[in-house]
């Protein structure tokens, strides 16, 4: 029998898995290999015990509701409380937005740019970014354009995107995606004044704002907290999007989006579409958790338990990174980039870090263009223990010494 020829629709017939992650799958699987890769919480972050009482009740008093079909938008009351929480701590405007509750963060991107996205449009976002972005975009047929990211300034330069906007006299720059507080994978905030610059500058040239937000909950320093894109916002030109993944558990499955109401009710729609509702058995329980009065206490229980690992991190690269490595230290989030020096062959590295069993994420993985950060790598700190990335940190050394150019040997 011949192979049968499938006629994939144009949109997807030219993605691809990324070769660098499924290698890293594979080369996990044994017992000694250090994962500094991907952004998972600690177990030890979860809260088991509470959610466990939480959960008898909601079978007691809400069984029926949480198994029967539900709401597209959400149960009203985690609908409310959200809205509570984003009016009182972040200054965000619920009444003239409203929040949709999606299934996990990354849902919320797809149904974005599956409303505003058509064939040929463009997303803008940073050249270092969240790779499950790029992938949505293209998902639609649209483009993606990396900006400039100004290590300085610790995010784009805002006159290089209003150079970048009047230069599209064809309009097809439809959005700007920005991950502006704890950047993935830089780990830096976005200053107040850039912010509402670049709000300005989309809304003067009627561009969308998608501000996600997963980490934003987790500030480990004294750094006062920067205000959210979507605080400047007057002119339904920002939709954020929230999380509950980063902050209570990944299988919860339970992200949120906060939209000006035309917006909002086009993602109602599409949302129908792709799976009716989210998940509502969790959707009861951060209910419950907050109206406890339990959520606050869990995430200063967060901010202590991932400064400590944040520290050992830091302390570790410190101490042995030799000269060869240069890294940015985050003020909160999950993740630390770390840039080798010019004198250490990228390739030879990542050949001594498979071979010390260590994973990290290449930086090209992390890139709007897939390729230009080849010296670059990602660390996850709060999966690992803090003598785990102890351990991790040393062999990475390591690998960048044994990687080291002779003297005399351009790179």
């Amino acid at each position: 029998m011949s192979e049968q020829h499938y006629q994939f629709a144009t949109r997807v017939a030219a993605l691809q898995p990324n070769t660098l992650r499924e290698q890293a799958k594979e080369s996990q699987i044994a017992d000694d290999y250090i994962k500094l890769t991907y952004g998972y919480p600690s177990n030890e972050a979860f809260p088991v015990a509470k959610l466990a009482k939480i959960s008898e009740r909601i079978y007691r008093d809400h069984a029926f509701e949480f198994m029967q079909y539900g709401e597209s938008e959400g149960i009203p009351k985690l609908r409310a409380q959200i809205k509570a929480r984003l009016s009182q701590y972040q200054g965000l405007d619920v009444i003239t937005n409203d929040v949709l509750i999606t299934s996990g963060s990354t849902q919320g991107m797809d149904l974005v740019f599956k409303i505003f996205v058509n064939e040929g449009d463009i997303v803008l976002t940073e050249e270092h970014t969240f790779v499950g972005a790029v992938n949505a975009v293209k998902s639609y047929g649209g483009q993606v354009q990396g900006l400039p990211f100004d290590l300085e300034r610790q995010s784009i330069n805002p006159d290089v995107l209003l150079e970048t906007l009047a230069a599209d006299t064809a309009h097809q720059i439809k959005l700007l995606y920005l991950i502006p507080t704890f950047q993935n994978p830089i780990g830096t905030s976005m200053s107040s004044a850039d912010r509402q610059r670049i709000y300005a500058i989309c809304r003067d040239h009627d561009v969308m704002v998608y501000e996600d937000d997963p980490y934003g909950d987790l500030l480990y320093t004294e750094t006062p907290e920067q205000p959210k894109i979507k605080a400047f916002d007057t002119t339904g030109h920002v939709i954020y999007a929230g999380s509950f993944s980063k902050i209570l558990a990944p299988g919860s499955r339970l992200g949120f989006l906060l939209a000006p109401e035309r917006v909002f009710q086009k993602l109602v729609l599409v949302k129908q579409v792709a799976d009716s509702f989210a998940n509502l058995y969790w959707q009861y329980l951060a209910s419950q958790l907050i109206e406890d009065d339990e959520f606050n206490a869990h995430i200063a229980y967060l901010k202590q338990l991932y400064k400590v690992k944040l520290d050992a991190m830091v302390t570790a690269l410190q101490r042995d990174g030799g000269g060869n490595l240069t890294f940015v230290v985050p003020d909160g989030g999950y993740f630390v980039s770390v840039k080798l020096n010019d004198d250490i062959d990228a390739a030879v590295f990542y050949d001594e870090l498979d071979k010390r069993h260590v994973g990290v994420i290449p930086g090209n993985v992390m890139s709007a263009a897939g390729q230009g950060y080849e010296r670059y790598f990602r660390l996850n700190f709060t999966l690992p223990t803090p003598e785990t990335i102890a351990q991790g940190v040393a062999r990475i050394a390591a690998a960048a010494a044994a990687a080291k150019k002779p003297q005399g040997i351009s790179v």
